[in-house]
Parts: C-alpha cells; structure tokens; sequence
C-alpha cells in the first residue's frame, strides 16, 4: 500500500487532488453565496412580498428540490453550452470557455440546488425572531432600516446557521456531480489518476480522505459561528 501511494504521489496525482480540492472549495463556496442570497430574497418575499410572488417561490423551490441535482446540472449544461459555444466562437474566447463553461455551470447549479433548501432556512429564521423585538424596535422609532440591519439581519443569521451549516454540506457532495461536465475537482481528479495509475481505490479512498477533512474543517467553523454570533441570545422556547 505504501509502494503504491509513493507511486501516486510520485507521479504528481496527490497535487492534482489538491487543486481538485481547491476547485471544490471554490464552486461550493461561490454556488453557497448564490444559494444563500436566493434563500435571502426568496425567504422575504414568501414572508411579506406580494402572494403571486410567493408562489413563483414555492414552485421554484418544489421543482428543483423535486429533480434529481444530476438532472439539473444536465439541464443547465446542455441547454446552455450551445449559446456559449457561439459567444465564444464569435469573440474568439474558446480557451475561455472551455476552462471557465463548467465552472460556471457548475456555480449555478449549486447555487439553485442551495437556493432551493435556503429559502425555507431563512423563512424559518425570519419566524423564530420574536416579533415583540420588532414592535419594541418600531415604538421606539427606529426606521426600517435600522430595524434590518440592528434587529433582524443579526439575528436571522444566527438561526439560520444550523440549517446552512446542512446546505452547505450538501453543496461539498454535490460537487462530485459536476465532475461529469468536465470539471476538475476532486472527484474528477481520482477518476482521472485512477485510469491513469490504474489503481483506483488507492485514489477514491484518497479523495474520500480529502472529502472527510473538508466537511470536517466546515463543520468547526459553522460550529465556531454559532458560538460567536450567539453570545446573548437565546433560542425561544
């Protein structure tokens, strides 16, 4: 076994599954904010926006939560690589397109699959801040503005922590499916050292380490937020 990991690495496929690495750090963090500021909006509006509104929330949420993210990625890169292909054959960026496409395929794909799950995150953050803090916030005359940004804001963030720290574990998974499109992240780094070294355990178990001490090294963080941003505050009972 350790003849067999000197090769790997001799060979240079352990630098390729840490730039993989960094790749999947990099859609998971990009797709996560898009996800994020989709969860923002779309929770507001499901909250006090106009109800036609809210239903095109619900749907939006009730079908990509419903298709397979496979599906999705498929969808987004085929219905869109045709377009691209012409753009970038017209302005003369086809090495663009070919490193970048993916990548940007692979950041909105996350970000609607997240998108998808944080709107209820933050509708059920927005719900748990108790509305007599809002009302104080009012009688006191605060302006709206201030109320977001001093009362709600802080606190919706707070509570919404947990179920983001879930969103975004999911997002790190759903990055082995963007591999299909062409993306080098970690998973496309071991499937290619595997062909390459025609040792693919020695590589899947590789990325699952790397898989493992990411979510791990995540997980502390979101735990470390949780324990920052809440000191004062209590969870309602």
């Amino acid at each position: 076994m350790l003849n067999t990991l000197g090769n790997i690495l001799k060979e240079g496929w352990g630098g390729m599954l840490l730039q993989g690495a960094v790749m999947t750090l990099v859609v998971s963090a990009l797709g996560m904010l898009l996800g994020m500021l989709i969860g923002i909006v779309g929770a507001t509006v499901r909250q006090n926006g106009p109800r036609w509104l809210g239903v095109l929330v619900r749907v939006y949420t009730t079908i990509v939560r419903s298709i397979p993210e496979l599906l999705i990625i498929y969808l987004l890169f085929f219905g869109t690589i045709h377009i691209a292909t012409d753009i970038a054959s017209m302005f003369a960026w086809q090495n663009v397109a070919d490193h970048w496409f993916p990548l940007m395929v692979g950041v909105l794909a996350i970000g609607l699959i997240a998108g998808s799950y944080s709107v209820e995150v933050f509708r059920g953050a927005l719900q748990a801040i108790p509305a007599g803090q809002i009302e104080a916030a009012q009688a006191i005359g605060m302006s709206a503005s201030a109320r977001l940004r001093r009362v709600i804001l802080p606190q919706m963030f707070w509570y919404a922590l947990p179920g983001a720290n879930n969103v975004w574990q999911t997002a790190l998974k759903d990055t082995a499916l963007i591999s299909l499109v062409g993306l080098v992240e970690v998973m496309r780094a071991a499937v290619l050292g595997a062909a390459s070294t025609r040792q693919p355990l020695a590589l899947y178990i590789m990325a699952g380490i790397l898989y493992f001490f990411i979510g791990v090294g995540s997980q502390a963080l979101f735990v470390a937020a949780e324990r920052h941003f809440g000191r004062g505050m209590k969870v309602p009972t």
